[in-house]
C-alpha cells in the first residue's frame, strides 16, 4: 500500500514539476515577468530621494516576484529529491 501511495504522490509531483517547467520555459510568462521587473526598477529609479517608503514598497514587489519564480524551482526540486533512492 505504501508503494501505491508513493507512486501516486510521485505522479502528482511529476505533473506539478512538468507544469512548473513549462511555465518557466514559457516565452509569454518570461516576457511578462521581465516587463514587470523592468517597470518596477524604472519606477524605483524615478522615485525622489525622500520617497523611501515608496521605494521600499516597489522593492518588496520586485522581491515578491523573485520569490514567486523560486516556488516553481522548488516544485521541480521536490520531484528530484523524491526520485533519489532512500536508504532503508
Amino acid at each position: 500500500m505504501t508503494d501505491q501511495i508513493n507512486d501516486q504522490d510521485i505522479g502528482e509531483i511529476q505533473a506539478e514539476a512538468d507544469a512548473a517547467t513549462e511555465m518557466l520555459n514559457s516565452a509569454v510568462f518570461n516576457k511578462a515577468f521581465t516587463m514587470m521587473n523592468n517597470q518596477l526598477i524604472e519606477q524605483m529609479l524615478q522615485t525622489p530621494p525622500e520617497a523611501n517608503e515608496e521605494r521600499e514598497r516597489l522593492y518588496l514587489m520586485f522581491k515578491s516576484g523573485q520569490l514567486f519564480v523560486q516556488q516553481f524551482a522548488s516544485i521541480i526540486n521536490n520531484l528530484e529529491l523524491r526520485k533519489q533512492p532512500t536508504e532503508e
